[in-house]
């Protein structure tokens, strides 16, 4: 096929434009009506042609300004064309490689329409599988178009493979849950989406580039989701759109509003109504659901996990009966809030969000939360405080010196008020969101590579146990009485060795310090991985069976192995 062909006696051929497994694609013009069109041509082989029969009826049933049109179907002889709405400008794949990286605000005005498109893709049942930047069309005026379905999917009818036998897509742009071998969803969807934006804001794909494409396909598979480093407000959007957790990603729809909201700066709406929510546009998560519907009051509970305070939960005020009380979120951890009370008796107070579990003790009813209350046990007495979205606080009162006070009052007036809180309003929202570059947007369970935690012995990288914000991750050990923890926090620092443990340095760059915790059945090894100033990634292998020194070993070898996988 050449230039000046005319095919089915209509469409002039003007120009090759594009080309790929699925078929050979040209601009043409529309002789009948004076217009430029592309022409989608099957390459040859019975799949081909069966597979570009099926993107025709996929997209004649999407009508959408963000979805490239679908024009006719024509046949000329033995070949078979689609014939589709031409975008004269080119391709986002070809911006990013001309332009370079872009600036926030204008990947999220793209990002929105795209979005905006996807929820209807998703409303007529489909599933587009490719979404990347080479399938997004940009026009001079900045309007985007969504292309090729060509691997598209109805849902309800059978899945659609590679001809190699892998899933379809391309890897770079591909969700975690697809590299493992699931099967696609709406959210898988979102998260290429997501892939897509963190491209054109840092130039590169998340997971970069590799020659080997199954190379890159483990690193899409087992790596942490990268944090955009230049991306500005946009960050915490891409960070939820690219979750490691399907069900923990927004819907297209949420995904839309989100983008918009970056994409328009500040919502206009009363400064003072919402003063809290906008401290900075990098709480715009949290923040979304009240700008986007303000008179909907917010669910109950925790919410993001990443922007729920648990400092809003205690009140120095309510526990000043008891002595002098603080509240310090400071030398608090990522999940946790410390009070402290001092009187005759110096007493912390931890304040700390979970996710459900089986409750212990006496239960009752504070409202209509759920109190569970244990006895003093070793200095400390604790409550589970169960929230309307079955997260829980975990409060408890520990002696920390003097004479010893009632530890169940004070840990009673905590969960009290705590569970009042939680049944009037959802958990209020850090005033300081975290940076880009924070521990809070990474996945404990993904940081250290699984190969590491393979040299633990017995221990099954997949076979995990995950906590609260995927902060906190646990494996057991089959072949002795062992765990490995790796779980994220904050320290007051300076870091020393006579607080922090004995000290070495990483090849990355990273302090670690290595001490002796837990006593009896669960003492082990601890390896403090310092991030930045304040953030540390706690690596300890507790438990039986194995000498102190072999723990250390093998704590300081996982604290390595993460080290060079810390956000930048």
């Amino acid at each position: 096929m050449r230039s000046g062909t005319v095919v089915a006696g209509r469409y002039r051929l003007e120009q090759h434009i594009g080309a790929g497994g699925m078929g050979t694609v040209w601009r043409a013009i529309d002789e009948h009506h004076g217009r430029e069109v592309a022409l989608k041509q099957a390459t040859g082989d019975d799949r081909s042609r069966d597979l570009l029969r099926r993107e025709a009826t996929i997209v004649a049933r999407l009508d959408h300004p963000n979805i490239v049109s679908f024009l006719g179907e024509v046949h000329d002889g033995d070949e078979w064309w689609l014939v589709m709405e031409h975008m004269p400008s080119g391709n986002l794949s070809t911006l990013i490689h001309i332009e370079g990286a872009m600036p926030y605000e204008r990947v999220a005005r793209l990002g929105a329409q795209l979005a905006d498109a996807l929820a209807v893709v998703h409303a007529n049942d489909v599933l587009h599988r490719d979404i990347k930047p080479s399938n997004v069309l940009i026009d001079s005026d900045g309007t985007v178009k969504l292309s090729d379905f060509g691997i598209s999917r109805v849902l309800g009818t059978e899945a659609t493979r590679t001809q190699s036998g892998l899933v379809g897509g391309t890897p770079a742009f591909l969700a975690p849950e697809i590299a493992n071998g699931e099967e696609p969803t709406a959210a898988s969807d979102v998260f290429s989406l997501g892939a897509t934006l963190f491209t054109a804001v840092e130039g590169k794909p998340p997971y970069g580039d590799a020659e080997n494409p199954l190379a890159l396909l483990r690193r899409v598979a087992t790596a942490p989701v990268p944090v955009a480093a230049n991306a500005g407000p946009l960050a915490p959007v891409l960070a939820e759109l690219m979750r490691r957790d399907p069900a923990a990603r927004p819907d297209a729809d949420r995904a839309r509003r989100l983008l918009r909201l970056i994409a328009d700066g500040e919502p206009a709406v009363p400064k003072k109504r919402h003063r809290s929510l906008f401290a900075g546009l990098a709480v715009v998560v949290a923040a979304a659901v009240p700008f986007l519907f303000p008179d909907t009051p917010l669910p109950l509970g925790v919410g993001d996990p990443r922007t729920a305070d648990p400092c809003g939960l205690v009140d120095a005020r309510v526990l000043a009966r008891f002595g002098a009380a603080t509240v310090d979120p400071e030398s608090s951890g990522f999940a946790r809030c410390d009070a402290f009370v001092r009187g005759s008796g110096n007493v912390t107070v931890v304040v700390q969000l979970e996710l459900s579990s089986p409750l212990e003790g006496t239960i009752d009813e504070v409202g209509s939360i759920s109190v569970a209350r244990r006895p003093v046990e070793d200095g400390k007495c604790s409550r589970n405080v169960v929230l309307p979205d079955e997260h829980q606080v975990y409060v408890e009162a520990r002696h920390n010196g003097g004479a010893m006070p009632d530890l169940c009052s004070i840990a009673d007036t905590a969960a009290d008020h705590a569970a009042t809180v939680a049944a009037s309003a959802q958990i209020r929202r850090r005033r300081t969101p975290f940076a880009a570059a924070s521990l809070a947007w990474v996945d404990a369970c993904e940081l250290t590579p699984a190969d590491a935690l393979a040299r633990v012995p017995g221990v099954d990288p997949a076979k995990r146990e995950v906590k609260f914000g995927s902060w906190w991750c646990r494996w057991r050990s089959t072949a002795n009485r062992m765990y490995v923890d790796v779980l994220f926090g904050q320290s007051d620092g300076p870091f020393t060795e006579e607080k922090d443990g004995r000290h070495r340095r990483t090849a990355s760059g990273h302090d670690v310090y290595l001490k002796a915790v837990g006593d009896g059945d669960d003492a082990g090894c601890e390896a403090k991985l310092v991030h930045g100033k304040t953030e540390v990634v706690l690596l300890s292998v507790t438990g039986q069976d194995e000498p102190f020194e072999r723990k250390c070993a093998m704590a300081t070898a996982l604290a390595e192995a993460a080290a060079p996988r810390l956000p930048k």
